[in-house]
């Protein structure tokens, strides 16, 4: 599946087949808590999720900001990618 993900105040969203999928985050300054991410159960099962997450991300290095991942399966996510981990905010 080619997704197109867009980038809006405080969410990344997917639009597919008339559904929305979507990160959502909360900007501090240098950081973004992320605080949700949303599938819709029929688009379920395709990656979807892990793709706004890894956009999050990338947005993310390409602003010089760090994460916060408050929403479960971001934490999940970046347990998967270590390679992310240095954008991953430290108390």
């Amino acid at each position: 599946m080619d997704l197109q993900i867009e980038h809006e105040p405080g969410r990344f969203v997917a639009r597919v087949a008339g559904t929305e999928a979507f990160v959502s985050y909360e900007r501090n300054g240098n950081v973004l808590d992320v605080q949700h991410t949303y599938t819709p159960p029929n688009l379920r099962g395709q990656d979807i999720a892990a793709e706004l997450t890894a956009a999050v991300f990338a947005y993310a290095r390409a602003e010089g900001l760090k994460i916060i991942p408050t929403c479960p399966y971001t934490q999940a996510w970046v347990a998967r990618h270590p390679e992310v981990r240095a954008l991953v905010a430290t108390s």
